[in-house]
């Protein structure tokens, strides 16, 4: 890739090697209309791992960086941040540091060699698999889904019209969340979030809270294979659903979320779920990050229909709910019969807390480990 010296951005038809590129400040990015062929090894062909998927989406390297990084670290990685002009950021589930050129993980940004601005531009040519337009409405959304279920924030120049995201400009930064599957991570919720049924035990409507980086879609995977598989005594085996609109929670087949689970990915939320109820049969749906307008009539309308919906939104407890209009909707809806509030500390997906509906705008708090309840938790309609 080379990167003309009039707008910074990569052209097709050269090495692969960059060229003298911008500073910092104004790095290269894709240029759409490229067409070349995908690259397979990025693209997760031939049963390649997740963490091997990630390794080949990088420019080389940064991926040489990060095979240096110890291998009991590498194992805790959650996210990734590769920014122009500043060192290779790690975020672990129990810390983070800057990756040194030995592989190191070191707490000062200056014992870290900086990414260049051509070392971004490869990563994006291998992630877009050289084809920028490909992914241009992922790309409006501020960010891209790579093979994997690993997802890719974008951080540069947009260009905005009538408030709408058109595209961005130059792209210099990328965040990198990993995805992967913890199995027996959900485990501990369940005696709060699984009710008597009329085949067994099964799992109640919840809406998970928590913010960013929270562990929510960890648990959301984990909560999809319990319910598929079934754990003997304590939840029978159901037919699952899960919307996968950004391809985060199967990673195209790469993650396992259990035998009787159906997906329909890249899918919208309002849209898959109507469909998911017309053609999939689902006891139970699952599906991440509401708060789109068109979110509490889809999923009112499945559980009005019996199905067990299991999802995730950024808040933080019940009063955030009611900050946000399309939250609110969900909670005056019914639509939920149980929130769980998710932190990082001290390990991602850690429960702080869970409450029980008691009416449209009324929540108790079940107190983690005692069985008891505390005082209700009322919020104005």
């Amino acid at each position: 890739m080379t990167v003309h010296a009039d707008d910074g951005l990569p052209r097709r038809g050269a090495p692969s090697q960059t060229a003298p590129v911008r500073p910092a400040a104004q790095p290269a990015h894709p240029q759409p209309g490229s067409t070349a062929a995908p690259d397979r090894a990025v693209a997760g062909e031939g049963g390649d791992d997740p963490w091997t998927v990630l390794e080949r989406s990088l420019a080389p390297s940064l991926a040489q960086r990060l095979a240096r990084v110890d291998a009991a670290l590498r194992d805790r990685i959650d996210e990734i941040r590769v920014m122009t002009g500043q060192p290779l950021w790690l975020l672990l589930a129990d810390g983070e540091g800057f990756v040194d050129a030995g592989g190191r993980l070191v707490g000062d940004p200056h014992r870290a060699p900086a990414v260049t601005a051509g070392e971004v531009a490869v990563c994006l040519e291998r992630m877009t698999a050289s084809s920028w337009y490909a992914v241009q409405e992922q790309a409006r959304q501020g960010f891209l889904s790579l093979p994997g279920g690993h997802r890719v924030g974008l951080a540069g120049e947009v260009q905005v019209d009538a408030g709408r995201v058109e595209r961005f400009r130059r792209v210099w930064g990328l965040v990198i969340r990993r995805a992967r599957c913890v199995e027996g991570c959900a485990l501990p919720l369940l005696p709060w979030l699984v009710e008597p049924g009329r085949t067994g035990p099964r799992l109640t409507s919840a809406l998970l809270l928590g913010p960013p980086a929270s562990g929510k879609t960890t648990v959301l995977r984990d909560l999809a294979r319990l319910a598929s598989r079934g754990v003997p005594g304590r939840l029978a085996a159901h037919r699952v659903a899960v919307i996968d609109e950004r391809g985060e929670l199967a990673g195209g087949g790469a993650l396992d979320l259990g035998p009787r689970t159906a997906v329909l990915a890249h899918c919208p939320k309002e849209t898959g779920i109507g469909l998911a109820l017309r053609a999939l049969s689902p006891e139970v749906l699952i599906t991440d990050e509401l708060g789109g307008p068109g979110d509490a009539a889809a999923v009112a309308e499945a559980v009005h229909a019996g199905v067990t919906v299991v999802a995730t939104a950024h808040a933080r407890d019940p009063e955030d709910l009611w900050g946000r209009r399309q939250l609110r909707a969900l909670a005056l809806a019914g639509a939920f019969r149980r929130l769980v509030v998710l932190e990082r500390r001290p390990r991602p997906a850690t429960p702080v807390a869970v409450y029980r509906r008691d009416g449209p705008a009324r929540w108790s708090r079940l107190p983690l480990g005692t069985g008891g309840i505390a005082p209700p938790v009322a919020r104005p309609p």
